[in-house]
């Protein structure tokens, strides 16, 4: 979702966070026209892109331009349980990339705040704006939970990892057997 700007080089030293940040946001949804009427609204509109809809083999490019990558939800408004699929978290984390997301259900099992992602409670708009500051000003943090994301990644969400636990929890039950 944001493309930080890292500090020295790509903006001078003690320049806000903002001068050289540009928001990324891919895909659509009920939010997408007030979310640009607000970039508008608060003269900020050249700070974002929309990239709408794009084909689902396009995704990891969008993904690559990024250096932090954003998935804030909030709680069900009916009070009900939040299911998020952990899909986009998975593909989040093998691209390398810092993350921030929501500390909610899912997101908040697969990662795991301060070592692969950084999680501010769910609905919590300034705890968001501050952990996205924050991995924007401090290039080594984004480094250091991009890195343990796609560690993590690789070694426990790819399909082969979970056809692992699979075949170990069906031998454990003693369902198959084979060396």
């Amino acid at each position: 979702m944001a493309r930080g700007a890292g500090p020295g080089a790509r903006r001078g030293a003690g320049a806000p966070a903002e001068t050289e940040t540009r928001f990324l946001f891919v895909g659509d949804g009920v939010e997408r026209r007030a979310t640009e009427d607000e970039f508008r609204r608060d003269g900020l509109a050249d700070k974002a892109v929309f990239s709408g809809l794009v084909p689902q083999e396009d995704g990891p490019e969008h993904l690559a331009a990024m250096d932090i990558l954003a998935a804030p939800h909030v709680p069900n408004r009916d009070g009900s349980r939040f299911f998020g699929s952990p899909t986009k978290l998975f593909e989040y984390m093998a691209m390398g990339r810092a993350i921030v997301a929501s500390r909610l259900e899912q997101m908040a099992e697969v990662l795991e705040d301060g070592r692969t992602a950084l999680l501010p409670p769910a609905g919590d708009a300034e705890a968001l704006t501050g952990a996205i500051v924050r991995l924007i000003d401090d290039g080594d943090l984004r480094r250091r939970l991009g890195a343990a994301a796609r560690r993590e990644a690789v070694e426990r969400h790819t399909w082969d990892a979970r056809a692992r636990v699979l075949v170990d929890r069906l031998r454990a039950m003693e369902l198959v057997r084979w060396s």
